[in-house]
């Protein structure tokens, strides 16, 4: 039976790039309308970490649905999350400017300046991982942050890609407004490829530390790997056989002109081991050798 036309036009390749860019532009602004508040801010963008997640990963058709199912299930810690970066981020801003300005002629040590600089990595380490830790996990709010600090410490590339990302995107957004439909999801999609990754193997080794008997069979895979690959090791080694040949042949020719014939019992050689070819017949001294009567005959 052939297809309707608007079967065929729903099928159709540039329908799904059309309703793609329709997400990109409805997820955009969804996350600006909800980060008015400026206090919301954590939890709109853990909504938009989260409807990105089901779009593209469970490949969900309502992600404006689930957008706002998330930002009303994190709206609280969202918040408080919020407030408590905002007002670290505040403190540690204001100990720069007064240990680099000075305060109401007040000057401190110049050796200070560097301390109040450092007192700003905890919200680095922070804040690119709090939130879509949120989105991907239940926890508590002291959990929450401290978990997003591991992370963004175990992962400092991530870390460092992901505030690049958020920096351009904010200067893009305010240098260009027409962005504003497509930056905030596209800045959210590339931390999302980078926080899965890190993720998927925290998830992992939490599942092998905690139902080891699973993993047991893969652990004795890897050990017979290694040992499948030392034995391959030794048997694709390169060997010089002619230098062998001639090391065992030297062997047997220096055996032959320090050996004492009477010592030698005569049942005990295979002939089919010697090669006479290889034997330099000027080297046998067979004048000296004390011989019998008749020996000869």
């Amino acid at each position: 039976m052939s297809q309707s036309f608007y079967d065929r036009v729903s099928n159709s390749k540039f329908y799904s790039l059309g309703d793609k860019l329709g997400d990109i532009i409805l997820l955009s602004l969804c996350w600006l309308v909800c980060s008015l508040p400026v206090v919301t801010l954590g939890s709109s963008c853990t909504a938009l970490y989260y409807a990105v997640h089901k779009r593209f990963t469970d490949h969900s058709e309502k992600p404006v649905h689930d957008f706002f199912r998330s930002f009303k299930q994190n709206l609280l810690q969202g918040i408080l999350i919020t407030l408590v970066l905002l007002l670290y981020a505040a403190v540690t801003s204001f100990n720069i400017f007064v240990a680099w300005k000075g305060y109401n002629g007040i000057t401190l040590p110049s050796w200070y300046l560097p301390v109040a600089v450092l007192l700003i990595l905890p919200f680095i380490f922070t804040a690119t991982y709090v939130f879509p830790y949120l989105a991907r996990f239940k926890n508590n709010v002291r959990g929450t942050i401290f978990h997003s600090f591991t992370f963004s410490t175990m992962y400092p590339a991530h870390t460092f890609l992901m505030w690049i990302c958020i920096l351009a995107s904010i200067a893009l957004m305010i240098f260009f407004f027409p962005s504003l439909l497509f930056a905030p999801f596209t800045c959210c999609y590339i931390c999302h490829r980078l926080c899965e990754r890190d993720f998927t193997y925290a998830m992992i080794l939490k599942d092998k530390r905690e139902n080891p008997d699973k993993y047991k069979d893969e652990t004795v895979d890897e050990k017979q790997k290694e040992e499948d690959e030392v034995l391959l090791a030794d048997i694709t080694r390169p060997v010089d056989e002619n230098a062998g040949t001639g090391e065992k042949m030297g062997n047997k020719k220096s055996d032959l002109e320090n050996a004492d014939l009477d010592d030698i019992d005569l049942d005990d050689i295979d002939l089919d081991d010697i090669d006479l070819d290889d034997i330099d017949m000027d080297d046998l001294n067979l004048d000296d050798e004390d011989t019998e009567e008749g020996g000869t005959n």
